[in-house]
């Protein structure tokens, strides 16, 4: 019996299969492209409703003005050294959280595709599933 034929036609079914993939993914975007779209419109003729509510207009307003009165307690507050310096704290730890977590989630890729392994057993002892998150973005140029 000739097995020559087997490899092609693993690669034609692949090839198939990618092509399909292929298809379906351009009707997802198509399909997104017009939801985005139709949002967009909605959304837009929900914020003129409300933009041309007199008490809608009043309540805006009048949280326009709540909200500058907190913008300026809060500047007060900051003017106090120590609220100043809990302050940066907080900025530079959100910052430093932030950056940890993308040198994680950059050494999750990496054992990733190294081990082929999607847990990881924690130093406490606790085991984590390492979930991928893929998204599709235009090409810049």
């Amino acid at each position: 019996m000739d097995n020559t034929q087997e490899p092609n036609t693993n690669s034609d079914n692949k090839l198939e299969r990618i092509m399909s993939l292929e298809n379906m993914i351009n009707g997802y975007i198509l399909d997104l492209d017009k939801l985005q779209k139709d949002f967009k419109e909605q959304s837009a003729m929900l914020k003129d409703t409300f933009e041309n509510d007199a008490d809608f207009a009043a309540a805006s307003e009048k949280v326009r003005d709540v909200q500058k009165l907190k913008a300026e307690i809060k500047d007060k507050l900051c003017q106090d050294p120590s609220v100043a310096l809990l302050d940066a704290k907080v900025t530079d730890l959100k910052s430093e959280v932030k950056d940890v977590r993308q040198a994680l989630s950059d050494y999750l890729q990496q054992y990733y595709r190294e081990s082929g392994l999607t847990e990881i057993t924690g130093a406490d002892g606790e085991v984590r599933e390492i979930v991928a998150t893929v998204r599709l973005v235009k090409k810049k140029d």
